[in-house]
């Protein structure tokens, strides 16, 4: 048998405590020889021996297969005579052997374990006396309790050094290292050999050796049963690295303490984030965290934090009431803070809000807090966490292009009156459907206009595009509107308006709602990279195309945003138009 037929951690057990269970066994049967085997993977492993070199084999090659398929005490007073084992080469070599006592070895599950036996090589008619049996039987019991603590250690050291993300360190009452898993010797760059028997602060910082911090924690994890550990520590090679973790006090059955067990993660990259994060809070000095706790119901803030909302450094860092955070909030703005605050707590809604604080002594200030409930591995609440920030630059640019736009739109609403006046006097004597067209137009145009300044010229939905061109047309119920709420860019909104207007105009002289019952079906959607919008008139006379091509006619033949993808259907129901542009085309500014 070479050591390659065991694992490493059976190896690690003293073969000489299964040698004195074999030395014992022989002694009690007067036999010259004596084996303790296990069964492994279908082979009888010998894991100790007297008397006989004894090595690997399949398991129905040896004796022991006897015992193992009766389950218990198994004698065979002449192996010559039994029919089961009469040709074995032990029975068959020169010298022989001729008598055989095995016990069954069964673990707690009651699956074989193996057997401890003895051999004698003259036969025994009598067999074993009833103490010889007995003895032999309790001494089985004995190398069961062995091999399930063999095999209790293989488990432990199999999770032991299976953990690599964490250094698990066992250390004895002095302070010495004993045991170090795999996850330490990657961490720390030590193997056990180069590690065990030394000092545990071998890699603490000198600074804190000089402190003592190694003896303070061991003395927090013995008198209060935890030790926490977060600090610079020292790697083989003389790197620092951080690490986070705690020590724990070992204790046997009766609570005396045998050592203590540190584990340990590298945190080096989080630590080395949060002190970026750090100077980047310090440099703006805008941003401010804090964490609702929910075990205190106080809510701890960080050094900006207490800046931000002019309350106390220290006294914010140790826990605030609700109350007391809240003492400079416009008084106004309490009421909808805290029923935002109540939907994290009672709907696990994330939260966002902005509201005013009235600082004695400093100007008006508005704060943008974002935060979310965390919580924990059972799935309750454990902390509300999140940050503030000042926004009072950005709430006082908006407000300054609020009033430059309200400034801008009047400017241009009385230039489009003066525009329509203008035409309106110009036109003055020629045909007057002309002048009603143009001022029509014009004021399609104005109110696209209104639309966009509400959104500062950028972009508007066209639920409310259409709502604010087409209500002044014909009555709301006599438009049926279909379609998802798209955003529509500055150009197309100026377009569709105009489009839209010169169809509900035709509509309203010649189509569906030139009588009572009529109305116009209006749809759009996206296929793909297109944008699609129906006009479908129903209810109204048969709809015949014009005779002359107009500017009307050109206009709605332009299509969205001068698409050109205009389709017109002349039918008895009425007018039919679809209309295509590019997606791109919609949301251009």
């Amino acid at each position: 048998m070479t050591a390659d037929t065991v694992s490493w951690s059976e190896l690690n057990v003293e073969n000489g405590q299964y040698d004195d269970f074999a030395r014992l066994a022989a002694q009690i049967c007067a036999a010259p020889v004596a084996l303790v085997s296990v069964v492994e993977a279908g082979q009888q492993v010998p894991r100790a021996s007297i008397g006989i070199q004894a090595s690997v084999a399949p398991l129905e090659e040896v004796i022991c297969q006897y015992t193992i398929a009766k389950r218990d005490l198994l004698v065979i007073p002449d192996l010559a005579a039994d029919a089961r084992t009469t040709t074995h080469p032990l029975v068959t070599a020169n010298p022989a052997f001729r008598f055989y006592a095995g016990v069954f070895l069964a673990g707690v599950d009651g699956k074989p374990l193996g057997t401890l036996c003895v051999m004698d090589r003259a036969p025994r008619p009598q067999g074993l006396t009833d103490d010889q049996a007995g003895a032999l039987a309790a001494l089985g019991r004995q190398v069961v309790t062995l091999l399930d603590l063999q095999r209790e250690r293989s488990r432990f050291e199999a999770v032991f050094n299976s953990a690599v993300d964490y250094a698990i360190i066992v250390i004895n009452r002095d302070g010495k290292i004993t045991d170090w898993n795999e996850g330490a010797h990657q961490i720390l760059g030590w193997t056990p050999e180069e590690i065990c028997g030394r000092d545990l602060d071998v890699f603490f910082t000198p600074e804190d050796r000089k402190a003592g911090i190694s003896d303070k924690e061991m003395e927090s994890a013995r008198v209060n049963g935890r030790g926490i550990d977060e600090r610079w520590h020292l790697r083989k090679n003389g790197d620092r690295f951080w690490a986070s973790g705690e020590m724990m006090p070992l204790r046997g059955p009766d609570g005396e303490l045998q050592g203590y067990v540190k584990m340990l993660r590298d945190r080096t990259e989080v630590r080395l984030a949060d002190e970026r994060l750090e100077m980047a809070l310090t440099a703006s000095g805008a941003v401010g965290l804090w964490d609702w706790m929910v075990d205190t119901d106080l809510l701890h803030g960080d050094a900006h934090f207490a800046r931000l909302y002019g309350l106390d450094a220290a006294r914010t860092n140790a826990g605030l009431t609700m109350e007391e955070y809240q003492l400079h909030v416009v008084e106004e703005d309490i009421a909808p803070l805290r029923a935002k605050i109540r939907e994290v707590f009672d709907a696990g809604a994330d939260f966002l809000v902005e509201y005013r604080l009235a600082i004695p002594g400093e100007r008006l200030r508005w704060v943008e807090c974002k935060g979310r409930m965390v919580h924990d591995q059972h799935g309750e609440p454990v902390r509300f966490s999140g940050t503030a920030v000042d926004v009072t630059g950005r709430k006082d640019y908006e407000e300054q292009r609020q009033l430059l736009m309200h400034e801008l739109s009047h400017r241009v609403k009385n230039t489009f009156a003066m525009v329509q006046s203008v035409a309106f006097q110009t036109l003055r004597g020629t045909d007057q459907a002309v002048s009603m067209a143009l001022q029509s137009r014009l004021a399609a145009l104005s109110r696209a206009h209104e639309v966009l300044v509400q959104t500062s010229w950028s972009s508007t939905t066209l639920a409310e595009l259409m709502e604010r061109v087409l209500r002044l047309e014909a009555e709301g119920e006599r438009f049926r509107l279909t379609g998802p709420d798209l955003l529509v860019g500055s150009r197309a909104a100026l377009s569709l308006s105009l489009l839209l207007h010169e169809l509900a105009t035709n509509a309203v002289k010649y189509g569906s709602l030139s009588v009572p019952q009529g109305f116009v079906r209006i749809e759009w959607c996206t296929d793909g990279d297109t944008f699609c919008l129906s006009w479908r008139e129903e209810g109204g006379p048969p709809a015949t195309a014009s005779t002359r091509t107009g500017f009307g006619s050109r206009l709605i033949g332009m299509g969205i945003a001068g698409a050109r993808q205009s389709n017109l259907d002349y039918t008895e129901a009425g007018l039919r138009a679809v209309f295509h542009c590019p997606r791109t085309s919609l949301e251009q500014d």
